[in-house]
């Protein structure tokens, strides 16, 4: 028999194995080297000041062979943020780093802290090169989220 059809390939790896293995082998470790504390996406700054919380967040419409994700971050001093619990009792007694609240907390996502200013989100498939997309994760983690963590921190 002949035909492409009857030709066996390899059956591609889910996106959300590959998200998986990305985080677990490669982030995770990164962000620890740079001081993090945390794994599986959700991350913080150890202080006794503030919560200091970087995650990741996968967007709604990824797919199987396809995976989108971007970083949230969010900073907050703790006697501020117990003072606005407060006020407003639903507030959970400590912030989720994928939910904007508004004051006392800053909340951003990463790509409005790069020079385009605009949503950035990365792709991974089984096209995707891992150690290519590992690095533009980090770079952005190195040269946008530390210090804007810093400027948040010492307000």
């Amino acid at each position: 028999m002949q035909g492409n059809w009857f030709q066996r390939t390899a059956p591609a790896v889910p996106a959300q194995a590959l998200y998986d293995a990305l985080v677990k082998e490669t982030l995770s470790p990164a962000l620890r080297a740079a001081g993090f504390k945390g794994s599986a996406g959700r991350y913080s700054l150890p202080s006794s000041d503030y919560w200091a919380l970087l995650g990741f967040q996968r967007a709604s419409g990824s797919t199987a062979t396809e995976l989108r994700f971007t970083i949230n971050l969010l900073a907050v001093n703790k006697s501020a943020w117990n003072a606005a619990r407060h006020q407003r009792p639903h507030l959970p007694e400590r912030p989720a780093v994928s939910v904007s609240y508004g004051e006392p907390a800053s909340w951003v996502r990463i790509g409005e802290l790069t020079p385009e200013r605009e949503e950035k989100w990365w792709r991974l498939s089984a096209r995707t090169d891992p150690a290519e997309l590992a690095k533009d994760v980090t770079h952005d983690i190195t040269e946008y989220a530390l210090p804007w963590f810093r400027r948040q921190l010492t307000r």
